[in-house]
């Protein structure tokens, strides 16, 4: 015996609310005539709820629709300036804290480096200082905090809201969103930092609609966040794209997990490192291997240094090998590389499509697009996505 759905006057008009937001996001402006006229309802319904929602500031009235007949009427539009979202990048380096309107853009940043041997307080009590700092800027353009969204590199625990381990930073079991939301007074969202550029990417307006993706953040560490069918794989634990410790090579290079032969210890920062040393290109040097190096070799491949161009064009081929496997598995419409090491890989695009392509099974490829990001904030757009995604789907009407 199947149990139906039940819903009350204040959920109906509650999924109408959000089919009208829905309506505005994925069209632009419309006028209450047009959004009656998609949504199918009637145009007092439709003018009820606008109400509401111009009563409570989520959405705006603009410009009188153009060449309209009779008397014009008014086009809605979402309101960016109703509220703000916090997004907080934790890294094993730096902190960066930025804070967005509903529209997604960004009005205030700020990123402040970390020494690598901070503990976990040290660092999020660096984070908590920006947020203050970025909320105070909200409050005064006057502006409610709809969320904080944070992304953390690891083993993150997204329903506990916590990183569970951190397989290169060796924290373990650092709760956060049960402390920062009652020190902040808003909801709190953790996410892994692969998994939120991932978020990022799927949102942003040239790609949205891209339900099969792959994005592999290559930095330090290596993560991927996958889309299959228009959901994110979490995994049963929620840990799922740790693809770093897939194994590559074997009788390998030491691994930070205690084994040998992970992909990253063939394609992560600190194997790039070792690999230019070995090809002869002299490196700043580096108090710590976290430092900043990577502006200064893609300067060197810029003015076209052989020796770089052949350690990055050896790397390139080494990740589109290892993607190549992962579109054999996941099947995607869409690769993108991302990532602390975006910029270098720009200079192995051509070594990384061609052994990509050579690799994936040739039904497999014929719809495949591979892409470079163009972005270092594909994580913060997945942070700040979360947080829209969420309001989307409750939008906060009065009772």
């Amino acid at each position: 015996m199947t149990t139906k759905n039940r819903y009350d006057r204040r959920d109906i008009r509650r999924l109408n609310a959000m089919s009208v937001l829905d309506q505005l996001r994925n069209q632009g402006p419309l006028s209450r005539a047009q959004i009656a006229q998609h949504l199918g309802l009637t145009r007092a319904a439709v003018s009820n709820i606008v109400s509401e929602l111009l009563e409570t500031s989520l959405i705006c009235e603009t410009d009188f629709v153009a060449g309209s007949a009779g008397r014009p009427g008014l086009l809605l539009s979402l309101n960016a300036e109703c509220a703000c979202i916090i997004a907080v990048r934790i890294d094993l380096d730096s902190v960066t804290v930025a804070l967005a309107n509903l529209g997604q853009e960004i009005i205030w940043r700020k990123d402040a480096s970390l020494d690598p041997e901070a503990t976990p307080t040290e660092c999020l009590q660096r984070a908590e200082t920006l947020i203050d700092e970025g909320l105070s800027v909200g409050h005064k353009a006057g502006l409610a905090c709809f969320g904080i969204s944070v992304a953390w590199s690891g083993l993150v625990d997204h329903e506990a809201g916590k990183l569970a381990y951190g397989p290169i930073s060796g924290w373990e079991d650092i709760s956060l969103r049960e402390n920062w939301e009652e020190r902040f007074s808003a909801p709190v969202f953790v996410e892994n930092e692969a998994h939120a550029s991932a978020i990022g990417v799927r949102h942003h307006e040239s790609t949205r609609g891209a339900d099969n993706l792959v994005y592999l953040s290559l930095g330090v560490g290596l993560a991927a966040g996958v889309f299959v069918g228009g959901s994110l794989l979490r995994g049963d634990q929620g840990f799922a794209g740790q693809i770093g410790h897939i194994a590559f090579t074997d009788n390998g290079k030491q691994c930070s997990c205690g084994k040998r032969g992970c992909w990253v210890t063939e394609i992560g920062s600190l194997a790039i490192i070792e690999k230019l040393k070995a090809a002869g290109v002299r490196l700043p040097d580096q108090q710590h291997v976290q430092e900043d190096w990577i502006g200064y070799v893609t300067e060197l491949a810029e003015s076209g240094d052989a020796k770089v161009a052949s350690v990055l064009n050896a790397v390139g081929e080494q990740v589109g090998k290892g993607l190549a496997g992962l579109v054999q598995t996941f099947n995607p419409s869409l690769v993108v590389v991302g990532g602390r090491l975006r910029s270098l890989m720009k200079y192995a695009d051509t070594s990384i499509r061609s052994t990509l392509m050579d690799e994936t099974l040739p039904h497999m490829k014929e719809t495949l697009e591979f892409k470079i990001s163009d972005s270092d904030d594909d994580n913060l757009a997945g942070c700040f996505a979360t947080v829209f995604e969420v309001f989307m789907k409750n939008p906060p009407l009065k009772s």
